[in-house]
């Protein structure tokens, strides 16, 4: 029986051996580094990953976008409302360095709040099982799309909508360098809804008599 587990954990070794080449070179072994240093409690590694700055301007887009809409209306309902857009851009623009600069601290923040595991960390990596449990719970929860331009689009599958964001190869390494516009769009119109038709509206005020 010692034979045979031996026998199998060389084979195994030499599967994994024949592979390495090809998983350094795939998302999923940059994805799970990034994993486990947030799980290791160890934000500056983890950062290691993610191009803040380009990250945070994916962002901003959105917000400006989406800023933008808001303040110009529907064009099904507003025909003009396309015409005045640029304005309304030009004017998010003057504050568009200082939304930039407070989105990479949110970024930075937001990493270290779940490396952490503070208290009101949006989410909490469970820290048992060491490096095998990380590649199993990436390898179960991540998902990767070719993009054009040698980018990858992830999608971490464990909530709903699935988090995208996209990665790049950067300096012989994947990293996280945008949020999908899709999803960013679909997020904060949930965000902006209305209230549910089954939630109770204020009663009004009787009118005076």
């Amino acid at each position: 029986m010692r034979v045979v587990r031996t026998v199998a954990l060389v084979g195994l070794a030499l599967v994994l051996f024949a592979g390495a080449g090809h998983l350094r070179r795939s998302p999923y072994y940059d994805m799970v580094g990034l994993t486990h240093a947030l799980r290791s409690g160890d934000p500056e590694t983890a950062l290691r990953w993610i191009h803040v700055p380009s990250l945070a301007a994916s962002l901003v887009d959105a917000l400006e976008e989406t800023w933008a809409a808001n303040r110009t209306g529907d064009p099904a309902r507003y025909p003009l409302s396309p015409l005045f857009r640029p304005f309304f851009r030009a004017a998010f623009g003057l504050a568009r360095p200082l939304a930039q600069k407070r989105v990479e601290k949110e970024i930075r923040e937001l990493v270290r709040k779940v490396a952490l595991g503070t208290p009101d960390a949006p989410v909490h990596l469970p820290r048992w099982g060491g490096l095998p449990v990380t590649a199993a719970a990436v390898l179960a929860f991540v998902r990767f799309e070719a993009l054009p331009e040698g980018r990858v689009r992830m999608s971490v599958v464990t909530q709903s909508p699935p988090i995208q964001l996209v990665l790049a190869h950067t300096d012989g390494r994947w990293v996280i360098v945008a949020a999908d516009r899709a999803w960013l769009r679909h997020v904060l119109a949930r965000q902006l809804a209305p209230p549910s038709p089954d939630v109770p509206s204020p009663t009004p005020l009787s009118p005076l008599r």
